[in-house]
């Protein structure tokens, strides 16, 4: 399963030393991957390092515990928390249970007890890392069941295409101004990655990104042959990442700029005129 990631907050560095000591000395595969002073410093670490347990004070400047819980739990609902706080004051222990702290340890530490709390909190992750590779598993043989489905005698239309490329290119002609992309349109027909690339190649003789590339690039050159769009504009509206990489694109495909394809368009007009 790898490690168990771990990220200690406390507002005191030695406290911070003693406890990442202390885990390593339990052998629990518990990896300490980043320590924070305060509450707001442990959601940025949250963030970025999206660790598996947080083991934090409740008392702190700033953001307090508590608070830091709850925004943690929007961040991951998955991510564990233990308070380890010199407060003996029931109201907080009550507060931080209440909000999804999986343990409420008092300082200084008994070893013993942070022990048992986290190898019981190891040996609940690794189950529930567990169960959710079973899901996983049943959510791929469902799609290829699906798969199968859609695939076995599929009826054809005019051009040619299954019913299930019908499917695909008619969602990628709706959303092809959107960030798609081969897993996604995948998804929505029900097929495997990798077995939708090969039947989209097959049926239509193009790899699903070099087919809408050039159909963005269709309506690009519509959009462009419109006086009063920027080539910014222009790559927004179809889909690409970014100007850049549209001029880039366009060029390869066209064999000329956006712009010096639009200038040519209208300079034709203005001829013809």
């Amino acid at each position: 399963m790898g490690d168990f990631k771990a990220v200690l907050v406390d507002d005191e560095e030695n406290v911070r030393y003693l406890l990442a000591d202390l885990l390593e000395s339990f052998h629990l595969g518990i990896e300490v991957t980043g320590q924070a002073g305060d509450g707001e410093e442990a959601l940025k670490l949250c963030r970025s390092l999206k660790p598996d347990l947080v083991i934090s004070d409740i008392k702190m400047p700033g953001l307090d515990g508590i608070h830091m819980l709850e925004a943690v739990k929007k961040i991951s609902p998955e991510i564990i928390c233990v308070f380890v706080s010199a407060y003996t004051d029931f109201e907080y222990a009550k507060a931080a249970i209440a909000n999804g702290a999986r343990g409420y340890i008092l300082k200084p530490v008994e070893p013993e007890e942070m022990y048992q709390l986290l190898k019981t909190v190891k040996a609940e992750w690794m189950q529930s890392q567990k169960h959710r590779k079973k899901v996983q598993l049943m959510e791929t043989e469902i799609r290829k069941l699906k798969a199968e489905h859609l695939t076995d005698d599929m009826p054809v239309d005019s051009n040619g295409c299954s019913r299930v490329i019908r499917k695909a290119l008619n969602y990628m002609e709706d959303h092809y101004h959107e960030d798609i992309s081969l897993e996604s349109i995948s998804e929505v027909v029900f097929l495997n990655k990798n077995y939708f690339s090969e039947l989209f190649k097959k049926e239509t003789g193009k790899s699903f990104v070099q087919y809408l590339t050039e159909y963005r690039l269709e309506k690009a050159k519509l959009l462009l042959a419109i006086s009063g769009f920027k080539g910014s504009e222009v790559a927004d509206m179809t889909g690409f990442q970014n100007n850049s990489y549209f001029i880039s694109v366009f060029k390869k495909y066209v064999g000329c700029t956006p712009k010096e394809y639009s200038e040519s368009l209208h300079q034709a007009e203005k001829e013809d005129k």
